[in-house]
């Protein structure tokens, strides 16, 4: 398990490609992009291996509600010749122990056609672990209207449209360590009249034990995760449990959250937990309503 005290080293730039690729797009974070960085037949291939199958499908960190237009997966990695050449390049690229993501998979992010816009948002896991870095790896590229699934930081004054095997890498912290001011960032909806998914492969990377190489593991990372989320998703049975009566009884979201997060519901604590969610203040009035059968 990745302890959330990795998060407060301090660390250089581990978004910045090692080999010189790339281009260095801001300073304040340090944000980078890589055209390239994969052949087409690399991307070709991968997309190849993302399922398609809906139930190898779980909602992304934070966007439990969002899952009719945004799901998150894993590609297996080990024994695909072609993605462990991806991997042991981003490996060489960036300098970076991988053999975590050899094991778990890469993080897939699926945006389908009509997917809304993904709000400004700092970087975390499920543990609440502020990564060090964060690349984006694009398989898909930009179609239908407007401007369509654009990573966008507003306080660099940085836009950058997707292009199929490109990488976007950026830093998520300051040289203290501490979460960068500047290093929240946004996505742009994806139209429904696009021509397919919005593709991206999620990479965060860290720093490891004193002495180790910093390394990427295979975990999606959003901001937008709520209170109670991870053990309503990923807890202890008792956990998941809990927040499923929590919806049984018809109660809303935030209420099966901090009975997830409590491991155990009872009706007569549903004023005490109504009242521990608001207190965290990251809940909407929409989140204590019942969903609609």
């Amino acid at each position: 398990m990745i302890m959330a005290a990795l998060a407060a080293l301090a660390a250089p730039d581990l978004a910045a490609p090692v080999t010189g690729a790339g281009s260095r797009l801001s300073a304040s974070p340090n944000i980078w992009l890589t055209h390239d960085f994969l052949s087409p037949a690399a991307v070709e291939h991968l997309i190849s291996k993302v399922p398609k199958d809906e139930a190898a499908y779980f909602p992304c960190i934070g966007q439990v509600e969002e899952f009719d237009s945004k799901r998150c997966t894993h590609v297996a990695v080990a024994g695909d010749e072609i993605l462990e050449a991806a991997l042991a390049k981003v490996e060489h690229t960036w300098n970076v122990d991988v053999a975590k993501l050899r094991e778990g998979g890469l993080p897939i992010i699926r945006y389908l056609p009509g997917a809304p816009a993904v709000g400004k948002h700092g970087d975390e896991d499920r543990h609440g672990v502020v990564p060090n870095a964060t690349l984006v790896m694009y398989l898909t590229g930009s179609s239908g209207s407007g401007k369509p699934g654009q990573t966008v930081f507003p306080e660099a004054n940085v836009a950058v449209s997707p292009k199929p095997g490109s990488v976007l890498s950026f830093q998520n912290v300051d040289e203290s360590g501490e979460r960068h001011p500047n290093g929240r960032h946004l996505v742009s909806a994806v139209p429904k009249d696009a021509t397919g998914d919005r593709l991206v492969v999620q990479i965060p990377i860290t720093h490891g034990a004193q002495g180790t190489r910093p390394f990427a593991y295979p975990e999606h990372v959003s901001g937008n995760k709520k209170p109670g989320e991870h053990e309503f998703l990923h807890g202890k049975d008792e956990q998941k449990a809990a927040g499923q009566a929590a919806l049984a009884a018809g109660l809303g979201i935030a209420i099966a959250y901090m009975a997830a997060k409590a491991g155990k519901f009872d009706a007569a604590d549903v004023d005490a937990l109504t009242e521990t969610a608001k207190a965290t203040g990251k809940f909407a009035e929409a989140d204590f309503a019942a969903k609609a059968d």
